[in-house]
């Protein structure tokens, strides 16, 4: 009985060690384990009793076979323990398996989460950021000066964004491949023989006095969002030869006007 008791407590310590999502199975294996010792204990007792019926009168045999017994039963009890023991330990290590390998899952998850909400983030910022096409446009010095004097020769009497949307028709050109590839090229270009820009022919280019309103302007064009629609062209109608009016009408698409200006883009 005193084995039989140390084996249960075993048993005890082994299913307390382990999770307790195996209690179950373990459970289990007690009642199949206690169930196998019981019949294992109560066979030897009947065929101990036949023995002692049998041959009553020799004491001393009996005694040897009921201490032979005793040392089998123990030691099929300490079998079976061991057995059951490595079933605990075979159990506990799948749930510990398991569980290592749920939460990898889910962390994992949890990663691919994180890293969807932060492209997602910076995809928004960036839709919300005004789009700037002049950004790998290269503006010297000398660029940025001739930038500012021809937007003052040009529309130095336009609002704001009059002189911005002038400071844009340069820009585009230095992005098409069309014209001259920078700004102080594309300022003084000629095509046919003539000029693109008057100012650099007839003096104000080079008298005009440039405005902090101006630079202003010219700084906002440089670093903002196109307001021109890809403007290529623009004339003063008012002040323009009709002759050069006429060509514009008929070879280049109208656009849109802002104060004293028309802009125009190639059809």
């Amino acid at each position: 009985m005193l084995t039989i008791q140390n084996l249960l407590k075993n048993v005890y310590c082994c299913i307390k060690n382990i999770s307790k999502i195996f209690y179950r199975n373990c459970a289990i294996l007690v009642s199949g384990f206690a169930v196998f010792a019981m019949i294992m204990l109560n066979d030897h007792n009947f065929h101990g009793s036949g023995k002692n019926e049998v041959e009553a009168g020799s004491s001393a045999v009996k005694e040897e076979e009921e201490q032979a017994n005793q040392e089998n039963t123990e030691e099929l009890l300490m079998l079976a323990e061991g057995s059951f023991a490595v079933s605990c330990r075979n159990l506990a290590e799948e749930g510990k398996n398991q569980f290592e390998k749920e939460i990898q899952s889910r962390l994992s998850k949890l990663e691919v989460t994180a890293v969807c909400a932060s492209i997602e983030s910076v995809y928004n910022e960036i839709q919300q950021e005004p789009l700037n096409p002049y950004g790998e446009i290269a503006v010297s010095d000398q660029d940025f000066e001739a930038l500012c004097r021809i937007v003052q020769a040009e529309a130095g009497g336009e609002d704001e964004q009059g002189k911005i949307l002038v400071a844009e028709v340069i820009l585009n050109r230095v992005l098409s491949a069309k014209f001259a590839s920078s700004v102080y090229d594309v300022i003084f270009e000629r095509s046919g023989g003539s000029p693109q820009f008057s100012p650099t022919v007839d003096g104000r280019y080079f008298s005009v006095t440039v405005t902090p309103g101006t630079k202003t302007a010219v700084e906002q064009a440089l670093n903002g969002e196109d307001l021109s629609n890809g403007a290529l062209f623009f004339s003063a109608r008012s002040k323009a030869d009709p002759y050069d009016m006429a060509w514009f009408d008929r070879n280049l698409k109208w656009l849109f006007r802002h104060g004293g200006h028309e802009f125009y883009t190639l059809p």
